[in-house]
């Protein structure tokens, strides 16, 4: 209305998926930096940190199935040391 740009509800939502998934992933590393820096890990914590590496993947999938994009660029996928994500290439999918 009167040439201001509404924002779609669309927009705002993928935004807030963004946003989870971000903070997933931060909470990921933590737990993650943690596990590798202390000698006895609890039970709970490793399921806590499978439970948030299922919920960052359920949210990344549909991020990507709604192809959503970041309003700013940001590394939402992790590094190459973190594979509980990694994607078949086209020739594993062939075999």
């Amino acid at each position: 209305m009167f040439g201001r740009n509404k924002v779609s509800v669309q927009k705002m939502e993928d935004d807030r998926l963004l946003d989870n998934i971000h903070q997933i992933q931060q909470r990921i590393g933590n737990t993650q930096r943690m596990i590798n820096n202390s000698v006895d890990v609890d039970d709970e914590t490793r399921i806590r940190l499978k439970l948030d590496q299922l919920k960052y993947q359920f949210l990344y999938l549909e991020a990507r199935r709604r192809k959503a994009t970041a309003k700013a660029t940001t590394n939402i996928i992790f590094g190459d040391e973190d594979t509980f994500l990694k994607q078949p290439s086209r020739a594993e999918k062939h075999w």
